[in-house]
């Protein structure tokens, strides 16, 4: 491994570490919630990221977007698997950080970023008020950041990540009854599988795995 790439490795743990310190010491502060295993978890991020960008696997537009999502993934999965919270601290800045991490994309994603979290968000709202104990509050403020981010490289990802994180919300409520962890109509955490169905969908549009409906991705 070459110098350059060494250097965008440490740059990006040391980054990924120093904000997930950060973002540990915010949630317990603000909510008094503890964050198992976020500065670890972003340094890793942040040195894959580095190593991304340095390599030209992703481009330098995406990568203020790519690093807010793998943020937002590890805080919230996080939070929500120890406590069974979405606090309001992490969720409600997250949309303004993702589209001013969108606006060296130009001004084209960020208008669908906008449309994608009000989509998302107003579908998860409407199954927060027919069925409360199938969708948490902190879910539907989840879903503004998470439909900004898929929606911004091309409108693909929306209807990609919203089949998915349903899919394996399904899988994973019926693994959770069969092993007797759960019972008829038990919450279970929906945070960690929209983040992950998020990041699943958003990665290779990014990085020019796939290409989806408008996409803007090259340069």
């Amino acid at each position: 491994m070459d110098l350059h790439l060494l250097a965008a490795l440490f740059a990006g743990a040391v980054t990924g570490t120093a904000t997930g310190l950060s973002t540990r010491y915010v949630l317990h502060r603000c909510s008094g919630l503890t964050a198992p295993g976020c500065p670890a978890a972003l340094g890793v991020a942040g040195a894959g990221l580095g190593l991304f960008a340095a390599g030209g696997v992703l481009a330098a537009r995406w990568l203020p977007l790519l690093a807010v999502l793998c943020w937002l993934v590890v805080a919230g999965t996080s939070t929500d698997l120890a406590h069974r919270r979405l606090p309001n601290v992490l969720t409600l800045p997250a949309l303004p950080v993702v589209l001013v991490a969108l606006v060296p994309a130009g001004g084209t994603a960020v208008l669908r970023a906008g449309a994608g979290a009000l989509l998302l968000a107003g579908a998860y709202a409407v199954v927060h008020l027919v069925a409360p104990v199938a969708m948490g509050a902190g879910d539907v403020k989840l879903a503004g950041p998470v439909g900004a981010a898929v929606t911004a490289p091309g409108w693909g990802g929306l209807p990609v990540t919203a089949l998915l994180a349903m899919l394996v919300s399904g899988l994973v409520a019926v693994l959770a009854l069969l092993a007797g962890r759960a019972r008829w109509g038990s919450r279970l955490p929906h945070g960690p599988v929209l983040l992950g169905a998020a990041l699943t969908a958003l990665l290779p549009v990014v990085t020019g795995t796939v290409t989806c409906s408008g996409a803007t991705t090259t340069g």
